[in-house]
């Protein structure tokens, strides 16, 4: 079902851990099961009736612009923020991006013409969420729904502290070790942040402007900190980060496999 509601799709890191491959290409652009991460990522938003959709660009960013084009073959329409550009008294030059945080707030006004929430979703993950199942859990008195998964292998990934009711009720100072350490004493549990979330509109209000700035740092953190209601959500589905070789070939692997059983 279409909606007004408008996607972002964070595409502008560097992929420093999969060098020399991201030398060539930028990191969204790596293909899992015969299909760009970033076009997975513009699809899955599709699917679920997003059709207005930001993506924030830095390196290589014509790589990706070539490929996309304007969306219209995914079904959405593609609004454009490449970091490189300075902001307005900013000088030129700029040499990094502006990070989780000033990607959205550099996109706010866009965002925000979407309603009182947007889904955000890294361009740099391959999963296999529904969006849409997502999008209809999230309420307008939360600031936050973020999708979080469950990985054994990956303990030091878990930052989430999830409990009762859906309620997030703490990010970790200090990465797990070790999977004992995942159950949290209250029976609640630790998970991944996905970089797949819906949120409030208001959430941005929060991020500095004209900045390097980190989501979880500046505004997530800062949320929780004054009691704002955050949820989390585990939805169906494989989530994994991408970030090396040996990842990238375990999503390959699973996403041919599904292929597969859909033939």
């Amino acid at each position: 079902k279409e909606q007004n509601m408008r996607g972002f799709v964070l595409a502008a890191g560097f992929g420093t851990r999969l060098r020399p491959l991201t030398d060539l290409l930028p990191k969204p652009m790596v293909v899992v099961g015969g299909m760009t991460l970033v076009e997975r990522a513009v699809r899955q938003l599709a699917a679920a009736g997003v059709t207005e959709v930001g993506i924030n660009l830095f390196h290589k960013p014509e790589i990706i612009q070539r490929h996309l084009g304007d969306g219209s073959r995914l079904g959405v329409n593609l609004t454009w923020f490449d970091e490189r550009e300075p902001l307005p008294g900013e000088a030129p030059g700029r040499r990094s991006p502006l990070g989780t945080g000033g990607g959205l707030k550099r996109a706010e006004a866009f965002l925000r013409d979407g309603g009182d929430a947007f889904v955000l979703v890294n361009g740099d993950a391959w999963h296999g969420f529904d969006l849409g199942d997502l999008i209809a859990s999230h309420s307008p008195d939360r600031v936050a729904t973020m999708a979080v998964h469950r990985d054994r292998r990956r303990p030091e990934l878990h930052l989430i502290e999830c409990g009762d009711r859906q309620a997030i009720v703490g990010i970790s100072a200090r990465p797990p070790m070790s999977v004992e350490e995942l159950p949290l004493h209250d029976g609640g549990f630790r998970a991944i942040y996905t970089g797949v979330a819906v949120y409030a509109g208001r959430l941005l209000d929060r991020l500095p402007a004209r900045r390097v700035s980190g989501l979880v740092t500046h505004a997530i953190a800062p949320a929780l900190r004054d009691t704002e209601r955050l949820c989390w959500a585990e939805p169906a589905g494989l989530w994994v980060d991408c970030g090396t070789i040996d990842e990238v070939v375990r999503a390959d692997v699973y996403a041919r496999s599904l292929a597969v059983l859909a033939a």
